[in-house]
């Protein structure tokens, strides 16, 4: 007997084969003629042809109610002409197909490639793409419920989107990773003044910043380009409502100083020129200009894989050139 859904696919591969056949059927009369499984952990995601065309099958456990939101959302960005893959019809005329215990969706796969390296002009398009989004975001009355993996001050009583604050769970991962080492005891006293100032005064504020619906991982893994011109946007699994500006700060942050790049041009010059162009699709307000000093400072200094890395020198007895770049980051 075929077993339910449990986070990870245990099954033959000939229970696979007529999982995402059945699925396939609530969409199309002709048959599957190759499929390959990409993933199985989560959910699942399974390249898929029928006839001379290429899709994505993919199932997760989500509530209907945030797939039909993600449909929706799709369908506004991609009718205000950007590139946002919009899921596929079934044959019934839904866009979602429920199946032991997964709801799926199917995406036409997109014209163009992946990008691993970046250039200038890559990161430009995307500050592009994501200006425009924004700028319909904060027209529509559209709205998820749910937050991003962005989000700030949930809470983190739970790691639910909207609640889960990585921000805040890297600089604590910090402090209990510093605190108890003598050598860093003035330092690590700075750096708590300094982040739990600017984290305060934004707290203040939040509920004030522009805030709207958002494909919440708008970054290159997600996207594909033609001529240096993005042609696709794809996966909305952790789309949600999100302040405006951090999103924005958050994914320039990534691209100028975390993300593989060809070219001379510095991490500095990368994060202006993203700006600039997201800037030109999506003027700041002057109370959002105020917040960028204060939000850039936190998010920089507490990006995940710099504090991971930063732990490890300190364990290493190498930490000091970290905790002072730390403490530059948060004066701003």
């Amino acid at each position: 007997m075929r077993q339910a859904w449990n986070g990870h696919w245990s099954n033959t591969s000939l229970e696979a084969d007529e999982l995402i056949r059945t699925v396939m059927q609530h969409y199309f009369t002709e048959p599957v003629t190759r499929h390959k499984i990409l993933r199985d952990r989560d959910r699942i995601v399974a390249e898929v042809e029928v006839g001379e065309n290429t899709y994505f099958l993919k199932g997760e456990k989500q509530p209907a109610s945030f797939i039909e939101k993600v449909i929706e959302f799709t369908i506004i960005m991609s009718k205000a002409g950007l590139p946002f893959i919009v899921p596929e019809n079934t044959m019934k005329g839904n866009r979602c197909v429920e199946h032991e215990g997964l709801l799926f969706i199917l995406e036409r796969q997109g014209h163009g490639e992946e990008i691993k390296r970046l250039r200038l002009s890559h990161i430009r398009e995307i500050g592009k793409l994501l200006g425009k989004q924004h700028a319909i975001s904060s027209t529509t009355d559209f709205r998820f419920g749910t937050g991003t993996s962005w989000g700030m001050f949930g809470g983190n009583e739970t790691d639910a989107l909207g609640d889960y604050d990585e921000n805040e769970l890297s600089y604590l991962d910090f402090v209990q990773n510093v605190e108890g080492q003598e050598t860093f005891r003035m330092e690590l006293a700075t750096v708590k003044e300094l982040y739990q100032s600017r984290r305060s005064y934004l707290k203040e504020v939040w509920s004030s910043l522009p805030a709207g619906p958002v494909q919440g991982d708008l970054c290159p893994y997600n996207l594909l380009f033609q001529q240096d011109k993005i042609s696709a946007v794809f996966d909305y699994d952790i789309a949600g409502d999100e302040v405006l500006l951090n999103e924005c700060i958050g994914v320039a942050v990534f691209l100028a100083w975390h993300y593989d790049f060809e070219g001379q041009e510095t991490p500095e010059e990368r994060y202006e020129a993203y700006i600039d162009a997201y800037t030109l699709e999506r003027p700041l307000s002057d109370h959002e200009k105020e917040m960028i000093p204060h939000l850039f400072a936190i998010i920089r200094a507490f990006r995940y894989d710099r504090i991971e890395d930063g732990i490890n020198k300190i364990k290493q007895g190498d930490g000091k050139a970290f905790m002072d770049e730390t403490i530059y980051l948060l004066q701003g």
